[in-house]
């Protein structure tokens, strides 16, 4: 792990080279860039990786005031300029990171030779802004524990609680979260709105919705899909945090997006017909 100054906001990341394209991997609200680990154990070690902690969480500086989407399309620019990556990236992100994701695409199409979304968050309906900001304001003054318990419970249910420890730890881990910095992100979600760069992603793009998230269900997934023409749109067996709930999955379609000329539909699919890659109760994606 390292440490870099970027547009005056101590970034830690990582970053692993070897051969190949280079994978981007943004976190989802309160993650962190441990949010991947068990995804990578599924890439080859050969992989080049570059993961970090997004401003505001982990062991990246805190936000004490507010924070803007341009920022961390901004950040994102930046580290990959002082890391010297030139070439188009593999850029893939999970809920918030996969908004960030997109709206970096959108202002940077050169930079990115795939896009593969996951749960993205793209904004909240109008009508919804208020208790949004209502929230995120209460998040930041009384705690993770005291508010946004109830987020992590709609997005980690009981039906994705098949490895009792990975909950518990990941549970703890969003517990220990900033609250200032997890109210400041939920502020910059409820005023977000990405319809107008949706258009404007072009080449290889998938949007990942999960059967059982709550938060971004299939409908709101489809109806991004609507306004992106370039989309391929996936519904998995899977939840909100996906490449917590089902690595195996999201490594499998990182990898095999950019592999090949498949169609993700067909990707998804392929993995999901064997036995060995559903677990739990209910089936869902490994």
């Amino acid at each position: 792990m390292a440490w870099m100054e970027v547009n005056d906001c101590a970034i830690r990341y990582e970053f692993r080279q070897g051969q190949g394209p280079v994978y981007v991997l943004m976190h989802e609200m309160g993650g962190t860039l441990e949010s991947w680990t068990e995804t990578l154990s599924h890439f080859p070690e050969s992989a080049q990786v570059l993961r970090y902690d997004q401003r505001g969480f982990g062991l990246s500086e805190k936000i004490v005031d507010e924070v803007s989407i341009e920022q961390h399309i901004q950040d994102l620019a930046v580290l990959l300029d002082k890391l010297g990556i030139t070439e188009p990236v593999v850029l893939a992100g999970v809920a918030v990171g996969a908004g960030i994701a997109i709206g970096f695409t959108a202002r940077y199409p050169e930079r990115v030779s795939h896009l593969v979304a996951f749960a993205p968050a793209c904004g909240i309906a109008a009508e919804k802004r208020d208790g949004a900001m209502l929230k995120a304001s209460e998040i930041a003054l009384k705690g993770i524990r005291a508010e946004g318990q109830a987020i992590f419970d709609l997005a980690f249910p009981e039906s994705l609680q098949t490895d009792k420890q990975k909950y518990h730890d990941y549970r703890c881990a969003w517990l220990a979260s900033d609250s200032r910095g997890l109210g400041a992100i939920y502020k910059m979600l409820a005023s977000l709105d990405l319809s107008e760069a949706l258009p404007k992603l072009s080449g290889s793009v998938v949007f990942v919705g999960g059967e059982f998230d709550v938060l971004r269900p299939p409908a709101e997934i489809e109806r991004l899909g609507r306004l992106c023409p370039a989309a391929d749109i996936v519904i998995v067996p899977s939840g909100h945090f996906m490449q917590v709930h089902s690595p195996k999955y999201v490594a499998n379609m990182l990898l095999r997006v950019v592999g090949g000329n498949e169609k993700a539909g067909t990707i998804s699919d392929e993995f999901l017909k064997k036995d060995e890659n559903r677990i739990g109760a209910v089936g869902h994606a490994a």
